[in-house]
Parts: C-alpha cells; structure tokens; sequence
C-alpha cells in the first residue's frame, strides 16, 4: 500500500510473510486493523451516483492528480501480485460517503465509503507497547540520573493503593493515592512513533516488578521536544509466554508516548509531596 498527500512524505506500507511492516520505520509492525480498513474500502466501495469527468473540475471535488505540492485527496495505490489499483478518495460528502477517482480514468465518482486514511507514517504504526494493568503490580521504583529515586509499592494484590517509601521526614504526599498513577504508567501504554533505540547516560530508568513474577525495566530520555522510551523485559522463570511475545515487539525499539505517561513514569519527589510550608506562604 502506498499513500500520497500534498505536502506529506509517500507512505509505503507492505506485507512481509504474514505481517504489514512499514518500511520508513525499520519495518515496524503496522496496525493490521487500519491496512484492512483502507484495503477494505477500496475494495467493498460502491459507485452511488456518477460525478464530473471534466478534469478542470476535479478539484472541487478533491479527486485532482495528487502532487506532493497540491492537492486535496488522498491517493491510495495497492499493488497484489502483479496487478494494482490506484484510487484518489477526495472530499467528504453528505457525512459519510466520499467523491472519489480511478487513477487514469476522468470519470469521478460518489461513493458509499468515507475511510479515515492516515496521512503520516507514525499513524500506521502498530500503537500498543504493553499493557500491564496495576492490579498485578507489586512494585515500582523510579530512578534518576541525579540518583533521586521514588518508590511505590503493596503488601499483596489485594490492596487497592499503592503506598509511597521513604518519604522525608516533615514532609506530606500531595494526596493519599498519588502513588497509583506510577502503578498504573504501564496499563494501555500507546506509542505515538518509534524508531531504533539509541543508547543515553541521561536516561530516567523506571522498573515495574509484578506479582507473577515479571521485571519490566522502562529508560526514558527526552530528546527536543519528544520523550523517548525503550523497554526491558526479564520473566523470573523460563518459558514465559507472556514475557517472550513482549520481548519479540519491544526489544532493540524506542517509543515516543504521550506527555502523561511521560510524568508518571519520571516523577520526581516534588511531584507528589505538599510544598513546604514556607513555600506555600
């Protein structure tokens, strides 16, 4: 699959064995549900009413030739085998359907499909990292370069929060459960983009361990204005299945992830304690 849109890089999306990989990203994996879309709707499209076949006036509908300099549509290419096909999806009509044009034929098209078509690489990527939901974890600690360190961490799996160690002397927690954001920085982490892990002094190292027996090691550095996170995983005995298939995604990869699950997993003491008293004054 290859997409063009005006002023937007080419994406090239392509099936190696039994697995959509984008090239762009070292042949990272490709979220299978939005290729099956976009394959789904160029195939299963049917023609509501026949439109302009004045190529003067494809613009008004978005169905014009795609340039990376101008353009309004989106041009999706297929190749299978040795045949492809070559369909521009222009503007939206009436909410829910979409004009549309063959590449090579004049004749535009309404059409009953309006796919939501990612127009930047990072968007077909593959989003989840790992999902760890905190009631399996029974403790984190986070760690900085500077050697500040936080830790969280419960008596057993029944307990509902997470309590803070160690905390200084006179000082207070900003409330009784900050420490279940840290628990939970692993429950539905997305990725935003990725790329080959680069190594980095400078990295906020955060370790999950679990009830049943999993080390999770996050490293998270900040680059300009991104954050990057890269993953360990080590099982507590061998033949872990769950440990394997995550090690198999995430191993040699670095993530860029959302602002919030940035700051919990490199919260620092400050973060969840009350200012001092003469701070607050």
């Amino acid at each position: 699959i290859r997409v063009l849109v005006a002023g937007k890089e080419p994406i090239e999306v392509v099936k190696m064995g039994s697995q959509w990989e984008v090239p762009a990203r070292k042949n990272y994996a490709a979220d299978f549900a939005i290729v099956r879309k976009v394959l789904v709707s160029m195939t299963q499209a049917k023609v509501l009413e026949p439109k302009t076949a004045n190529p003067s006036l494809h613009g008004r509908l978005g169905v014009e030739a795609t340039t990376i300099e101008s353009s309004k549509g989106v041009d999706v290419l297929v190749r299978a085998r040795d045949a492809e096909f070559n369909l521009i999806f222009g503007n939206i009509a009436q909410g829910q359907y979409r004009y549309a044009r063959i590449v090579g034929d004049n004749q535009s098209w309404l059409i009953d499909q309006n796919p939501d078509i990612p127009i930047d690489t990072s968007d077909w990527l593959q989003a989840e990292i790992i999902d760890i939901d905190s009631g399996r974890v029974k403790a984190v600690t986070i760690t900085h370069p500077d050697g500040e360190t936080i830790t969280v961490n419960k008596a057993s799996e029944e307990r509902p929060n997470f309590e803070v160690v160690n905390i200084p002397q006179g000082r207070e927690l900003t409330y009784s459960t900050v420490g279940n954001g840290i628990g939970g920085a692993l429950n539905d982490l997305d990725s935003e983009d990725v790329r080959i892990a680069i190594e980095s002094g400078e990295a906020v190292t955060t370790e999950f361990t679990t009830f049943d027996g999993l080390s999770i090691v996050t490293k998270t550095i900040k680059e300009d204005d991104a954050n990057w996170v890269s993953l360990e995983v080590t099982p507590e005995e061998t033949g872990n299945n769950e440990a394997t298939e995550i090690i198999g995604r995430v191993a040699g990869w670095q993530y860029q992830i959302a602002d919030y699950k940035v700051n919990l997993l490199t919260r620092r003491q400050e973060d969840i304690l009350k200012p001092l008293q003469d701070e607050a004054e």
